[in-house]
């Protein structure tokens, strides 16, 4: 079973499938040659489109390795350049400069059925005049593989997306959800060395959308597959992900685990986007590479982590996550505040607070049942941090 058949007939039915054994050696020998190496890698790749006064960069200069077998996400607002990135290592688009490798080998002048990874795109790609059964069997048949092992694959990828009561229906009988887990399932049979998805959960109901994040992950770890998966969704990608580059306007920001992106944050910009959190400006006193001291506004000064280089006396801003902000009796703590909003959230509340600077600062909180006395809008708190809690930005 080679990735590089699995490739072109997992979402893109015009493209040639090489015959298994050409795509077995030569996956083999992309394997050999980069044992050591990241599965894939990303070299100083720009893609420019149009030319002249209409030209657009879609990606500065990207830089960015791959393990094999690890479950690799990249997320970003529409146009950060992420879709971007997996149409380039898939082969659709051509790099304007800078090298994309696979395995070690250089594959940017290689055609797209020929390179050993298979897609799922947000489009469906389906055979209409097939069922649900057929088109999931096609890849497997061309891969000339028996007829019993075909059936229980089939079986498996259905009853994996939840439609093996819907095998003998036909792609046009059913919802564009239902469309795209039968791509999904196509895609996984042939087992491919490498998957790109390109937001392929974006069409399901959120209850089946967190039930495929659990099967893909455990789809992943059981079978080695090296997964590139594109999102926008902040909790899909810090729920399932090895790692992640968050991208914004064509350029990686931060590179790292889900822990490192959301308590570590960078910048502004990935603070902001992975999940909520609060900005404050400070000054920075003091800076080494185990941390800093801060001075906000109001005079407090306040011992912070790094989560980039900074630099002693310059201004900069901290982050903090609402779950990290305590809020303390009047008098206590190390800011004063008064509370101005509170909502209710189930099983946590978010309160907003004004801090004497003027500035806001929201805490979250649970709401376990006599574990907080019931406090009035405007009235006095005090505000303190867990250990650990805040984190300078790089400007």
């Amino acid at each position: 079973m080679t990735a590089a058949a699995a490739f072109a007939q997992g979402s893109e039915p015009h493209h040639a499938v090489p015959s298994g054994a050409a795509a077995d050696e030569r996956h083999a020998r992309m394997r050999q040659a980069g044992a050591a190496l990241p599965a894939i890698r990303f070299r100083d790749v720009v893609k420019v489109y149009g030319s002249g006064a209409a030209a657009f960069t879609a990606l500065h200069g990207a830089n960015l390795d791959i393990a094999d077998n690890e479950f690799f996400t990249l997320l970003g607002p529409s146009g950060s350049g992420k879709t971007t990135l997996l149409r380039l290592l898939a082969g659709f688009e051509a790099v304007t400069s800078g090298e994309i490798h696979l395995f070690g080998a250089e594959i940017r002048d290689l055609p797209a059925e020929r390179r050993p990874v298979n897609t799922v795109f947000q489009h469906y790609a389906l055979f209409p005049h097939l069922t649900l059964a057929q088109n999931v069997a096609f890849g497997l048949k061309r891969l000339r593989q028996p007829a019993a092992q075909i059936s229980a694959r089939v079986a498996e990828m259905l009853a994996l997306v939840h439609m093996e009561h819907l095998a003998e229906r036909l792609p046009g009988q059913l919802s564009g959800g239902q469309q795209q887990r039968v791509a999904l399932a196509r895609a996984l049979a042939p087992a491919p060395k490498v998957l790109l998805l390109d937001e392929p959960l974006s069409a399901l109901d959120l209850k089946l959308r967190q039930a495929m994040r659990e099967e893909l992950q455990r789809l992943q770890r059981e079978t080695g597959i090296t997964f590139v998966f594109v999102t926008h969704d902040q909790d899909e990608a810090l729920s399932m992900s090895d790692r992640i580059a968050v991208l914004s306007e064509g350029r990686i920001q931060q590179i790292g685990t889900p822990d490192d992106l959301y308590n570590r944050p960078h910048n502004r910009f990935v603070a902001d986007f992975i999940g909520d959190t609060n900005l404050l400006e400070v000054t920075v006193l003091e800076a080494d590479a185990g941390g800093a001291r801060v001075r906000l506004s109001g005079g407090v000064d306040l011992p912070a982590l790094t989560g980039a280089p900074v630099v002693p006396g310059s201004r900069a801003s901290i982050s903090v996550r609402p779950e990290n902000v305590i809020v303390t009796e009047p008098g206590t703590g190390k800011l004063r505040a008064h509370l101005t909003g509170r909502s209710f959230l189930g099983a946590s509340s978010l309160l907003t607070l004004a801090l004497d600077d003027g500035s806001q600062i929201t805490a979250r909180r649970d709401n376990r049942l006599g574990r907080y006395p019931d406090t009035a809008a405007g009235a006095e708190v005090g505000i303190d941090f867990a250990p650990g809690a805040l984190t300078v930005l790089a400007s």
